[in-house]
Order: C-alpha cells, then structure tokens, then sequence
C-alpha cells in the first residue's frame, strides 16, 4: 500500500482478522464491514467519507499486539450443576460469569443465533435472556457496534461482561484504550477457527431447502461430550442429529477445510491471552486424571490475571467440581500455538465453491476426487437404497436364503 494511506486498509486481506474494531472506531462510521470472496467480513472504505484521521488503524489489533495478561495462567479443570451442563456445550462456567453480573446489575454480550440463523454478538441485561448465548456457535459472529455499546456501558458504571473469540477480546481492548475497564470482565474461548456465515448459509439452504428448520444447534448433550455432532429441530418437531461422518458442515469445520485465512496464524492463541479468563472444553482431561472426567462436560478456565482470580474466588461456592492442573498440560492438549493446520486444500474448496452443492464441494476436496466422481457415487449409492427400498420383505427374504446356500 502506499505511505500516504492512512486508514485500514494497510492490513492485507490474509491478516485481518474481522474483529470489527476499527469499524467501531471510526468517528465518520466510514468503514463497514463486507464480505469478501470467501464469504468473510473485511472493512471497506468508503474514500468520500474517511478523513483519514487514523484512528482504524491505531485501533487494530494485528497491527500492535497487546499481551497484557500473564505468560503462565492459573488453570483449572471445572464444572458447575448439572442442570445448567445439560444445556451448556461445556462445564457452565459462562453462565457463572453471567450470573455474578447479573446480581452486580451488569450486561453481557455473547454470540447468539438469530431467528435468520446468522450468529451475531447480542447485549443482554437477565438470566432470562442467557439462554440464546450459551452454547457454542462454529462461525464468526458479526459484532457490529457491540464495542461501542460496552464503552457506553461502562462510562454508564455498569458491570460487563463479553465473550467472543481471542481476536475479538483483542479488539474490543484496543477500541476501549484509555477507558476505565476496573467493571470489565473478558472471556475468550478457546477457538479452533472460524467459517464464515456466508458458508453456514450455503450449508443450511441444501440442507434444509424447503426452510422449516426451526432451531439449530452446534452441539447437544444428546451425544454426550461431543463436538462433532449438530442438532436440527424441524418447524414440524421432528429432530436430526448429524456427526462428522455424514454431516458437510460438521466435515469441512473440524477439517479446517473453510477457516478464515487469518485463523492459521493466530495472533491472539498462545499465553499470554486476552481474556480475564479462558474457557473452553477439556479435551484430554482423563490422560490427566480419569476421576475428573464427567459425561455432562468439563471446562478448561485459564485464569489470566488478579481479576479473574478475584472473581474465580467469589463463584468457587456454586461449582460443583475445580480442581487445578498444570497449563502445560491443558495447552498441549488445546489450541494454544500461533500456528494450526489449515486443511492443505483449502484453495481448492473456495475455487469448486459454488459450482456443486456445497456437500458435493466438501466431499470432492476431502476424498481428493472430482465433483463428477462425487455426484456419480451419489447417484449410484441413491439408487441402490431405493431399490432396497421397494423390494418386498419375501424376496429379501429368499435372496438371503440363495446367498447362504451359495456361499
């Protein structure tokens, strides 16, 4: 970029990591945030606007890194009541948060599913409201002016919560900078990367083609502990559970197949990191100890400075379970390095993308074969489960009969 541009585009496409804050920034509200041709959101300019003040990119969060927590968090394997584990996708320790805050007469903001199915970040002010929240989301949620509506918060003297993605926590400091943050508590989960809502969309309107999908889950209790399955409750009722096995979304997501380009080199991953407090599952926890291993769900809290120990302090009475363990182990065993494995096809997925279904797109890019190929299996597979279908019961019957008299 030339050295007279002041604004944010001297972030390249591969670095941004759509945290929204230098949008937040803009005294002129001359940045938007636009997807670009992946699908994922990318601040856009309008030149008639900006003045070029700078404050967007003094505002960004990849282009000075702040570490201001500690390099060896205090962790801890924890869970709360049962209850609120059943409709949790961890050990409850979010609604813990939310509801120290509460009772201090806060907000909080967390990402939630709109009745579009579009995830975005949401302030709400009751447990009531919490529901929406809790529960992972495995898309990059919209922030808009979410960081905005904090600061307003907090000059306002009230308690806040927010959870979101590391780089999400790392924008909202940059945005807030001199601001008193003493009634800020930030939560960041443990991420493994983000699609983009523009995939997502894809994923549902093949899936659901004549749209009576009417709830949607990431994650469900129903399998246990588990982050490869997803939960869809038709308009009529009727509930689908679906895994990594079959499923195109649950697939391309845990393959990293359509992460955002950013997320392979994270800035904001390894300690020291940018929440208050870390949470995320335990994954690995019975390598540790097995006797803290529990059906409902584990959490992973990584306490990241004085204020999170303060607080850990106040909620340990409603915890069920907490007990500590080495941070070696607990970043071993979870995304905590800079640097993660995108899926080596990447490219390849975004080029097919839009010229099959997208589950045509998925399988053609992870089983390294044609589109054809893909469809052709599929044609043939539909066809042989209709022909099995129509066969009546006796003549299954008497061709297992001649099967076992021929072998």
């Amino acid at each position: 970029m030339s050295e007279e541009i002041k604004d944010i585009r001297v972030v390249p496409e591969s670095e941004c990591c759509g945290c929204a804050a230098c949008a937040n920034a803009c005294p002129v509200d001359a940045i938007r945030m636009e997807e670009g041709k992946e699908g994922f959101v990318f601040p856009k300019v309008d030149l008639n606007t900006c003045i070029q003040c700078g404050k967007c990119v003094k505002t960004c969060p990849v282009l000075e890194i702040d570490r201001p927590n500690r390099k060896e968090p205090d962790c801890r394997a924890a869970y709360g009541a049962d209850e609120i584990r059943k409709v949790s996708s961890s050990g409850a320790i979010f609604t813990l948060l939310a509801d120290y805050v509460f009772q201090r007469g806060g907000v909080v903001y967390g990402v939630a599913l709109n009745d579009e199915f579009e995830i975005e970040h949401r302030r709400i002010t009751s447990m009531e409201e919490l529901s929406a929240l809790r529960r992972s989301k495995y898309v990059q949620s919209r922030v808009g002016l979410s960081y905005r509506q904090v600061k307003q918060d907090l000059k306002n003297g009230k308690t806040v919560l927010f959870s979101g993605t590391p780089c999400q926590n790392a924008g909202l400091r940059k945005y807030l900078g001199r601001t008193d943050t003493e009634k800020l508590i930030l939560a960041d989960i443990v991420c493994h990367g983000v699609p983009s809502q523009s995939v997502f969309n894809e994923y549902l309107k093949e899936r659901f083609p004549k749209d009576d999908l009417k709830e949607f889950l990431f994650r469900t209790k129903d399998a246990g502990q588990n982050c490869m399955v997803c939960l869809a409750t038709r308009k009529d009722g009727s509930r689908e559970i679906s895994d990594i096995n079959e499923d195109a979304f649950e697939k391309g997501f845990h393959k990293s197949l359509f992460l955002r380009e950013s997320c392979a080199q994270c800035h904001f991953a390894a300690p020291p990191r940018q929440g208050d407090f870390t949470i995320g599952d335990f994954w690995g926890l019975e390598k540790y100890n097995p006797d803290y291993k529990d059906p409902l769900g584990v959490s992973e809290v990584l306490l990241n400075n004085e204020k999170a120990d303060r607080i850990w302090m106040e909620i340990k009475p409603k915890l069920k379970f907490d007990e500590p363990v080495p941070v070696d182990f607990a970043v071993k065993h979870n995304r905590y390095r800079a640097k993660t494995r995108i899926h080596p096809d990447r490219a390849r997925f975004f080029e097919l993308r839009g010229q099959a279904p997208l589950s045509v797109v998925v399988d053609a890019v992870l089983e390294n074969c044609s589109l054809e190929e893909v469809q052709k299996a599929r044609k043939k597979a539909k066809l042989k489960g209709t022909i099995k279908k129509l066969t009546p019961a006796p003549v299954k019957e008497l061709a297992k009969k001649v099967l076992r008299k021929i072998r």
